[in-house]
């Protein structure tokens, strides 16, 4: 495994090159992921001083809440990243990984906001 993760958008003009020993996939089943991405939000937290990205202004930002921001691609529309403001990290969209990332889902949040219509992804023991 790679000691960096590389991921990109759908169109390629954002690029993000994160550390490969970002937490594993976190995934997230609130009301507001879902609105946002029609499922669960399956993410890698990495902090923002260790993310590399490259095409920032075809990103648009969106301010989700008083703690958090999004961003996506202004060209394809891929749902990119999730700053969360006072932590001082990046959740970068696990689908957008190039190739293998060794990473497996380590933990449901908001399990309660999930909807009845899926089954809650199997943790990594």
């Amino acid at each position: 495994m790679s000691d960096r993760l590389h991921a990109s958008c759908h169109c390629g003009k954002v690029r993000i090159t994160l550390p490969g020993n970002a937490v594993g996939v976190l995934a997230c089943h609130c009301g507001d992921c879902q609105k946002m991405h029609g499922n669960f939000n399956a993410f890698l937290a990495a902090p923002q001083t260790e993310v590399e990205l490259s095409g920032e202004e075809a990103l648009i930002w969106y301010s989700s809440s008083e703690a958090s921001r999004r961003a996506f691609c202004g060209t394809c529309g891929a749902r990119v990243l999730k700053e969360v403001t006072a932590a001082g990290r990046w959740l970068i969209s696990a689908g957008l990984i190039d190739g293998p990332t060794g990473k497996r889902i380590i933990k449901n949040l908001w399990e309660q906001s999930r909807p009845d219509w899926y089954d809650l992804p199997a943790i990594a023991q």
